[in-house]
């Protein structure tokens, strides 16, 4: 298995809707109802906003994800992958990278996921806690650990 990085183009437009509609579909319907052209016109609004990575095997696309480095922090989004690669220590291998990132950066990460969505497990393995939460979101973040 060769895993492997790239950044989205053009082309991948309609994949990343799909991967989204894949992967969060459940955690949507639940939350706040699926309504395709909301979801839609939220896909263009993002895609507008900056391309995600994709995460690829053997040159082929199975998710994405999108760091976005601030001044205080960095902000870790858009993490899909296909149904079939959840569970598989893909989500382990991006979530270690981003912790090097935050670690050469010197920043902490923030991040948030839906209500229901069980990726929070996973945020939670890595040193993600739990800042806040309301009725659709959960809001987590990692605080930069130093050798004090």
């Amino acid at each position: 298995m060769n895993l492997e990085y790239r950044l989205a183009t053009e082309q991948d437009y309609d994949f990343a809707f799909t991967l989204k509609k894949s992967a969060e579909y459940g955690p949507i319907k639940a939350t706040f109802g699926w309504n395709e052209a909301i979801q839609q016109q939220m896909h263009v609004e993002e895609w507008a906003a900056g391309k995600p990575m994709l995460i690829c095997i053997d040159g082929i696309a199975v998710g994405s994800y999108k760091i976005e480095i601030n001044a205080d922090h960095i902000h870790f989004c858009r993490f899909f992958l296909l149904p079939e690669h959840q569970g598989k220590g893909l989500g382990s291998k991006v979530l270690k990278q981003l912790i090097i990132l935050a670690e050469e950066k010197q920043l902490p990460c923030k991040l948030s996921h839906l209500q229901g969505n069980r990726v929070g497990e996973l945020y939670a393995r890595f040193g993600f806690v739990i800042d806040d939460s309301d009725s659709q979101f959960v809001y987590m973040s990692r605080a930069l650990f130093t050798n004090a």
